[in-house]
Order: C-alpha cells, then sequence, then structure tokens
C-alpha cells in the first residue's frame, strides 16, 4: 500500500504530470479564445442581417414566432429518433433567436417583443426536453422530469423577482429574456447550446446532462431567491432606517 502511495506521489512531482496540467490549461485557454472569436464574428454577422431585415419591413416579432414553430419541429424529429434534423430546427431556432434581436436594434425593443421573445423560448426549452423524454421514455422520462422540474423553479424565480422588482421600480431588473439555463457564470448560453448539440449527437448522455443541468437550474433559482431576500428584505431595511431615524428626530427639533 505504501508503495502505491510513493509511486502517485512521485507521479505528481514529476515533470510529466505538471507539463501535461499545463498543456490541459493551455488548451482550455485555447478552447476560450476560439469560442470568443466565433461569437464575435457571429454577432456582426447576425447584426448585418438584422439591419437588412429591418430595411426590408421584416418585424422581429414575425422571426421570433418562426423560429419557434421551427424549433418545435424538433420535437417531432426527437420522438422519432431523428436527431440530426432535430439538431437542425433547434440551431435554426437559436439562430432566429439572436436575429430578433439584432433586428429589434434597429427598429427598437418593444414590451410585448421582449414578452414574446421570453414566452416562446420558455416553451422551446420544454419542448426539446419533452422529446427527449418521448424519444427513450423508459431511460430518458425521470431525468426529463427532473430537468422540467429544475427548468420551472429557475423560471418561476426569475419571473416572480422581474415582476416585484417591476412593481418597485428597481434599478437592476433580470434579463427575463433570458433562458432559465442561463446561469451568469455558472452555465452560459453558449453552453447551454453545447449541451443540446452534444445530446443530439450522442443521445445515450441524455441521463447525466439532464441531471447536471437540472442541479444547475436550481442553483439558478436559489440564487434568484438569495438575491431577491437581499433587494427586497435587508437593502429595503437598510435604506428605510435612515429615513425613521429622521423622522424621531424631526419632534425634538421642533
Amino acid at each position: 500500500m505504501s508503495d502505491k502511495i510513493d509511486k502517485i506521489k512521485s507521479m505528481a512531482d514529476s515533470e510529466k504530470f505538471k507539463a501535461a496540467v499545463l498543456k490541459i490549461k493551455d488548451n482550455f485557454k485555447k478552447f476560450q479564445e476560439l469560442c470568443t472569436k466565433l461569437y464575435r464574428k457571429a454577432f456582426v454577422g447576425f447584426d448585418a442581417a438584422g439591419k437588412k431585415l429591418h430595411q426590408a419591413g421584416i418585424s422581429a416579432n414575425s422571426v421570433t414566432i418562426t423560429g419557434f414553430v421551427i424549433g418545435l419541429l424538433a420535437i417531432n424529429f426527437l420522438s422519432m429518433g431523428m436527431y440530426g434534423f432535430a439538431l437542425l430546427c433547434i440551431l435554426i431556432n437559436r439562430a432566429f433567436d439572436a436575429l430578433d434581436g439584432s433586428i429589434a436594434k434597429y427598429a427598437g425593443k418593444t414590451d410585448f417583443g421582449v414578452f414574446l421573445d421570453a414566452a416562446l423560448d420558455y416553451m422551446f426549452y420544454a419542448g426539446v426536453i419533452f422529446g427527449f423524454a418521448l424519444a427513450h421514455p423508459a431511460q430518458n422520462a425521470v431525468a426529463a422530469i427532473f430537468l422540467l422540474f429544475g427548468f420551472t423553479s429557475a423560471a418561476a424565480a426569475l419571473l416572480s423577482y422581474a415582476v416585484i422588482a417591476y412593481k418597485n421600480n428597481a434599478p437592476k431588473l433580470p434579463e427575463v429574456s433570458q433562458s432559465p439555463f442561463y446561469l451568469g457564470g455558472v452555465a452560459q448560453g453558449s453552453e447551454t447550446l453545447v449541451a443540446l448539440i452534444v445530446l443530439c449527437l450522442i443521445p445515450g448522455l441524455f441521463m447525466p446532462i439532464a441531471i447536471i443541468l437540472g442541479c444547475l437550474s436550481f442553483v439558478k433559482a436559489l440564487s434568484v431567491i438569495v438575491t431577491a431576500y437581499y433587494n427586497f428584505v435587508i437593502a429595503a431595511r437598510q435604506k428605510a432606517e435612515p429615513k425613521k431615524e429622521a423622522k424621531e428626530k424631526t419632534p425634538d427639533a421642533q
């Protein structure tokens, strides 16, 4: 036993091990840089396309609805095990989701447009989960239900926060147009898309990936609850204390 421990220690201290760790870090850094470059190029492309579509008289809402309808087709393809076609529908939906924002940039955002984009996004993600459950009910149903549980928890927390924050005219409102999987540092939007791509390419990984996304969704929900408690209770109390002290001092001054 001691010999094995010594071997492990020597391996950890070896130059090969250190070189391997550095190589992994370097590759990960290169991957991040590549993703950043691709994102910037895609943003420029969508921005240019959005400007042309706006000039052609195409509204952001029409693009949102079209993308949603195409995205719903993924449910049918997933249920039949046609993952390639499902992936195509998912990618088109995500492209249209970016495109409607680019159009709205030039046409001007509207309250209904933001609402429509958020609502259809939630429905699309739920539909994709449902599609994977239909593909293999015996294998995927429980994981899909867990993921939907996390999905709805995050969505409910986020939207509830938005309602109260809007009512109180809070300076910082959450982006309700974000996916409930968009976890601000925990799982970015691009990573969610990567997860969907991987699931379509390797459907057998649905259970572990669904569980991970479900857990991250619960983390998102809890983070929103903590934020709500701080903003609506602690911060509100701190803001009210100076006013209370001022009122108490007023009679003494008189």
